[in-house]
């Protein structure tokens, strides 16, 4: 290994689970290679690489944030490994950080209720096809995500990242940070068992690190670490003769393909559960394939989740959705979308379109009653086309919906608002956010105290109003990007979605 850039710790927590019984060891310590690459990097590949090796993919779950270029995109490779995670994929990250810590939460209740002290004695007590796996974390170049995060929406980030530090050992979920010298400090250093320090160019810097400058290597071996508990010296296995970064990517990869066989009849919920990425874009046809919760009365609304699926409302259960957001941020194509769907599914659709917008297209489509591009409704129009909608179910679908708050079917609406006209009847509305936000009465007041909806492209903390939900600042005045959103289903849960698109839109 060589005198690379300057180096700082690799802190983790130490991992305790029976390995298999046929697992390969890796290439003994006295056959190990001067290293020409990155050293920490290059450390967190070897360490996933020993742990998929000695143990189930039931056993162990791996998930890699990557805040460096890519060293750890290899690891999805194994059958052990949920994600990897790039630091540019910042809703990717914040629903792994929220998966993790739900996971510790849950397993802290699964410790109290059992009265055991840690998951290794937990999983002393189960049968094997029951245990609690353990799951490892490893994050490359943690100074980047401290960099990038502290501040993050109000510190969350951070916040999540250092609970997992402070109480993941002792329920399975271990956190291995490679990093430089920020690692040394207090907030960081106090936080994990292990410690071991790679070569730092300059002497003192070793006291940051919790060696003694006296004990500090004059000029340690390539790879050469010292442990800070003992000041023992340790050596950083590499995975191939070939030193280059590509070799050893290549030589983890091929390991992962001999592991995916070995671990070909572990069921699926047993492994490490996958954190698909969201898409920028998706067709509507496509998405309608992952559609497979829909029916009359339940629209396409967006695709999302960490298996990626589509994501909707029961409007039998509520019977208003609302899609808000500032102008060209894809309100109209969301409501197409969810139009399209229901007259898929055989809904009666009244379209209230008093702007140029995709809607009015649906005039003379089946199951497409009327079409008023009108926002002075007479009550007696809009009566006569709620009479006319022959199926069991119908839905109004209102965009710039701001343009009927006070108008003269305001009442007709609330009244659909609050399901007085029964569950076969419901509301899909889309609107200006600012707007929809001032509105404290009539039907969109109503549709606000129903709680359920869609933010596209939030740009100020009133717009949570709309869909009641409390917003943070982090997820607020960025850049408009047409279809993505935030999803509120009445469950308090914000789930970031993207919307399909259609060859119409606004």
């Amino acid at each position: 290994m060589h005198d690379g850039p300057p180096l700082g710790q690799g802190a983790a927590t130490r991992i305790r689970c029976a390995p298999r019984a046929n697992a390969r060891a890796l290439p003994h310590p006295d056959r190990l290679h001067h290293d020409k690459g990155h050293d920490r990097s290059r450390t967190l590949r070897t360490l996933a690489a020993v742990l998929a090796q000695a143990h189930g993919a039931d056993d162990v779950h791996l998930y890699g944030i990557d805040c460096g270029n890519g060293a750890l995109n290899v690891l999805v490779e194994l059958p052990h490994c949920g994600a990897v995670v790039d630091r540019t994929q910042t809703e990717r990250l914040g629903r792994l950080l929220d998966r993790l810590g739900a996971e510790l939460t849950q397993r802290q209740s699964i410790l109290g209720a059992r009265g055991t002290a840690d998951l290794t004695e937990l999983r002393g007590t189960q049968p094997a096809e029951e245990r609690l796996a353990h799951i490892v974390l490893l994050v490359d170049r943690f100074e980047v995500f401290e960099r990038e995060f502290a501040a993050y929406d109000n510190g969350s980030y951070m916040e999540r990242m250092l609970r997992l530090l402070r109480d993941g050992a002792g329920v399975g979920i271990h956190v291995v940070l490679a990093g430089d010298r920020v690692l040394g400090s207090g907030r960081f250093s106090g936080t994990t068992e292990e410690k071991i320090v790679l070569r730092l160019n300059d002497r003192q810097d070793y006291s940051g690190a919790g060696i003694p400058t006296k004990s500090a290597p004059t000029d340690p071996a390539p790879g050469r670490g010292i442990r800070t508990q003992d000041l023992s010296e340790a050596q950083i296995a590499v995975l191939a003769e070939d030193l280059a970064g590509t070799a050893q990517a290549e030589a983890l990869a091929t390991l992962g393909r001999q592991l995916t066989a070995r671990e070909s009849e572990v069921p699926a919920t047993r492994r490490a559960i996958s954190l698909d990425v969201l898409p920028d874009r998706i067709a509507y046809a496509d998405a309608l394939e992952l559609h497979s919760a829909g029916g009359p009365m339940r629209p396409l609304v967006a695709v999302g989740g960490d298996t990626l699926t589509s994501l909707g409302l029961d409007l039998t259960d509520v019977p208003t959705f609302v899609i808000a957001g500032p102008p060209r941020t894809g309100r109209s194509t969301a409501l197409l979308t969810a139009a399209e769907s229901l007259l898929a599914a055989g809904t009666g659709l009244i379209v209230l379109a008093p702007r140029r917008s995709p809607l009015r297209d649906l005039r003379g489509r089946p199951g497409v009653v009327s079409v008023f591009t009108d926002a002075e409704v007479p009550v007696g129009d809009f009566r006569e086309a709620l009479r006319g909608v022959l199926q069991e179910y119908g839905v109004i679908v209102v965009d710039d919906a701001e343009l009927f708050m006070g108008a003269e079917i305001d009442p007709d609406l609330a009244l659909l608002a609050r399901g007085g006209a029964g569950t076969g009847w419901g509301v899909l509305a889309a609107g200006n956010a600012e707007s929809l936000s001032l509105s404290l009465a009539g039907w969109m007041g109503q549709v606000k105290r129903n709680r359920t909806g869609m933010l596209l492209s939030p740009q100020g903390l009133s717009d949570g109003e709309v869909i009641g939900v409390k917003l943070t600042r982090g997820v607020v005045g960025q850049a408009p990007q047409p279809g993505r959103g935030l999803l509120h289903l009445g469950d308090r849960v914000l789930r970031t979605v993207q919307v399909p698109f259609l060859e119409t839109s606004r």
